[in-house]
This record gives C-alpha cells, sequence and structure tokens, in this order.
C-alpha cells in the first residue's frame, strides 16, 4: 500500500473534510473549514464525472447477464457506489446477491463488499467484507480489475476500512461521536 494510503495517512485526510468533536446537527458543523471543504468535493461531484460514467459503461459490457444499479447519493456522500448482481438475477425475485463497489471521492481508494438479501427467509440478509463467500469470488476480482485499470485507485483492506475514527461524524449519519470508521468518512455509512 502507498505510504499516503495508510490508515493514519488516511484519518489525518479525513479530518481535513469532517470537523472534530462537532455532531453533524451542530450549526458550526456545515460552516467549519472542514465541512466547507466536503460541500465543495461533493458540489463538484454532483454530476457523475465522466470516469465514472466510463466505469459503469464499462461493467454494462463486461456483466451483461448481470443488474446494474448506480446506488451513488449526490449531495450526502463523499462516494459513487455501484451494485453489480451476480448472474440470473430477475426483478422481483426474493433473492438479490451482488458485489458493492464504492469509489471515494476524497482519497484514491475503494472498496468492496458482497450484499445477500433472501426475502423469503426471517433473517435472510447478509452483508460481508472480504473474503466473500465462493460465488461471489470472480465478480470481486472482475470488479477490482475494472475499477484499478479506470481509476488507477488502491484497494483498502479490512484492517484499514474499519480504523475507528473517533472524534469524526459523518455528514449525514446518525452517529454520535466514538461511531465512526474510516470506511463511513471516505465512503458513506449507508451500507445495504
Amino acid at each position: 500500500m502507498h505510504p499516503e494510503l495508510t490508515a493514519d495517512a488516511l484519518v489525518h485526510l479525513v479530518h481535513r473534510y469532517y470537523p472534530a468533536g462537532l455532531h453533524n446537527e451542530d450549526p458550526r458543523y456545515d460552516v467549519s473549514e472542514e465541512g466547507q471543504r466536503l460541500e465543495a468535493v461533493i458540489q463538484h461531484h454532483l454530476k457523475p464525472s465522466p470516469a465514472w460514467k466510463g466505469f459503469l459503461e464499462r461493467i454494462r459490457r463486461e456483466f451483461p447477464d448481470c443488474s446494474l444499479w448506480d446506488t451513488t447519493i449526490p449531495r450526502h456522500d463523499p462516494c459513487y457506489s455501484v451494485r453489480v448482481s451476480l448472474p440470473g438475477f430477475v426483478v422481483g425475485d426474493p433473492r438479490y446477491d451482488c458485489v458493492v463497489c464504492l469509489v471515494s471521492q476524497i482519497a484514491p481508494v475503494y472498496a468492496l463488499y458482497a450484499s445477500h438479501e433472501d426475502r423469503s427467509k426471517p433473517g435472510g440478509y447478509w452483508l460481508r467484507f472480504p473474503p466473500f463467500p465462493p460465488e461471489f469470488q470472480s465478480h470481486e476480482a472482475r470488479l477490482a480489475a475494472i475499477i484499478e485499470s479506470t481509476f488507477g485507485f488502491t484497494r483498502l483492506p479490512n484492517d484499514v476500512l474499519f480504523t475507528p475514527v473517533p472524534d469524526l461524524v459523518p455528514r449525514v449519519a446518525n452517529y454520535q461521536l466514538g461511531k465512526a470508521q474510516l470506511i463511513d468518512c471516505l465512503f458513506t455509512d449507508h451500507r445495504w
């Protein structure tokens, strides 16, 4: 991993975008220097970048038998995100398995996780970070290769993703101080 992408370096970086010690409902949060810097990044990415649009087109071509859902939430999170179903998914099926890509807008990093939903069973939902179940691993490898060749970004390992950032609260998260992790600040707290 590049020295600038260590957990310590990334914790330092996210402190440039989130005001320390303030809850996101505090009126000082958005007007802080950090809050204004984050707002500028989010405003810059309201319209998807040409690289993101090209990435989505490439996924459509390379995964023709899969459903693609751009789950980016403009105005909220400093990341792009997309869900790519495993082959065979049909809209309306009770089971939906996919790999989710998170691409940061504030650092040259990304993350992947596997998501499973089976509405025909109680408790039929889970999400997993690596290692993925075997049936997800081909998608994982292909998506990682596409992200890296498109953006040149580095995939963050679990220990870095889940590094605590206890003095920050993500912009739209319903968190108290002490709950945030790097994944919440670099990407989104919304995972499903």
